[in-house]
């Protein structure tokens, strides 16, 4: 291998680059789901939520395929609720869509991530003003950090929302932190009597999240709201979950969303070591070609059909081991500057590129496979070398004719050329 090594060079070429897209997409799903579990974990920080006791039919929630749909509950229930024993803060989740203009002109947009309106509430413990104020009457929001920077304005700014299929003029007050990621969504704050009024016109939200007082767990706070439910105007309908029980759904959620992703990518990741797979039995081929000779003297000095199989299959693992090796970190290279890319977008991934053993056997162990298989047939055709091939003064492998395999060939392109024109 060290004599022919510009042969094996598009062989391993060959497997790196098949073996970067696994290794790719696996890193690439870690960074994710740690970004969105963090947006979780910072967008529903309380300790308990109250929510509808029944799902609705369809099963997704109202905004998206994350988290179910439930029956709401009345606004006013978060009122009763504040005077539970245990509760420091009820919370009705008063949140929509919005639409903010920025310093051009343009709506505020950052790929595809949402863009949402939240009523502000000052007993909120999870609002924190960087700069400004909180918006307190109509006509003022507040803006989040990267929300802000990406509009381009800034807190004392005139600008315009499109909020209920209305253009407001509405002035900049305040800078928040959403303490977390949000993945490129824009975030803005607006006075709670509007908010209610754009989001919550029928008197019921989602969801209320509750806050417990200091030294208060979450079970125990859930068995103090519990008993006080059916006894609260509007909570006969509603059930109580710890805020580790939610976030843990949605994030469950947001994993199997995920899955897709991987899905969709590692079909990629196939496509490519099944197209390697050809380029490396090639490569392999034209080596037996040239060292029938080699292999027939092998054969005559006592080599079994085993013997010399295992010669050609272990140079094959080699290419194998090596490409997988260079796939691996070809693979964090791509996702790197795939999250610059995105961070360029508006859209930050959090965290160091993650490496996990797990990922890095699972690599190695594919290079290896798909280069052993791809070498198992010019392997056998060494192995059938006959030892008085040694003696002849020209050797030369027998060739088959190509008919058979144009044809075959011609039938495949065949499908694929309908396949698709059916597709278009």
């Amino acid at each position: 291998m060290r004599a022919h090594a510009v042969r094996f060079a598009l062989s391993v070429l060959a497997v790196a680059l098949g073996v970067a897209f696994v290794a790719g997409t696996f890193a690439l799903r870690a960074m994710l789901s740690d970004t969105f579990h963090g947006i979780v974990d910072a967008q529903a920080p309380a300790d308990a939520y109250v929510r509808g006791a029944e799902p609705l039919p369809g099963g997704a929630g109202a905004t998206g395929p994350v988290g179910d749909a439930r029956t709401p509950v009345p606004l006013a229930l978060a009122e009763e609720l504040a005077r539970v024993d245990g509760v420091r803060a009820a919370l009705p989740d008063v949140s929509g869509p919005v639409v903010l203009v920025g310093a051009d002109g343009t709506a505020v947009q950052s790929t595809q991530a949402p863009s949402i309106g939240i009523a502000a509430d000052p007993r909120d413990p999870a609002l924190r003003v960087v700069a400004g104020r909180a918006p307190a009457a109509a006509g003022e929001v507040a803006l989040e950090e990267a929300t802000l920077a990406s509009s381009g304005l800034a807190v004392g700014d005139r600008t315009r929302i499109v909020l209920g299929g209305e253009v407001r003029e509405v002035e900049v007050v305040g800078e928040v932190s959403a303490g977390g990621p949000l993945a490129g969504a824009t975030l803005v704050l607006l006075d709670r009597d509007t908010g209610v009024a754009a989001y919550a016109p029928d008197g019921t939200v989602a969801t209320v999240a509750v806050h417990a007082r200091d030294g208060l767990s979450e079970e125990a706070l859930v068995d103090a709201v519990a008993a006080a439910l059916p006894d609260l105007p509007g909570g006969a309908g509603a059930e109580v979950v710890t805020g580790a029980s939610l976030r843990a759904d949605l994030q469950a959620d947001i994993d199997r969303l995920l899955g897709f992703v991987t899905t969709f990518l590692l079909v990629f990741a196939v496509v490519s070591l099944f197209v390697g797979a050809f380029l490396i039995a090639n490569t392999f081929q034209m080596s037996v070609r040239q060292r029938v000779r080699e292999f027939a003297l092998l054969r005559a000095v006592g080599a079994s059909p085993a013997q010399v199989f295992g010669v050609v299959v272990g140079q094959a693992v080699a290419v194998g081991l090596v490409g997988a090796a260079l796939g691996v970190l070809g693979g964090l290279g791509l996702v790197s500057a795939l999250r610059v890319v995105l961070g360029q977008v508006g859209m930050d991934l959090t965290g160091d590129v993650p490496l996990e053993g797990g990922t890095v056997v699972l690599c190695l162990a594919v290079g290896t496979v798909v280069s052993a298989l791809a070498a198992a047939v010019p392997a056998r055709t060494a192995a059938l070398v006959p030892p008085v091939e040694a003696m002849r003064g020209e050797v030369t492998a027998p060739e088959r004719s190509l008919r058979r395999r144009a044809w075959a060939g011609g039938a495949v392109v065949a499908l694929g050329v309908a396949g698709v024109a059916t597709a278009a």
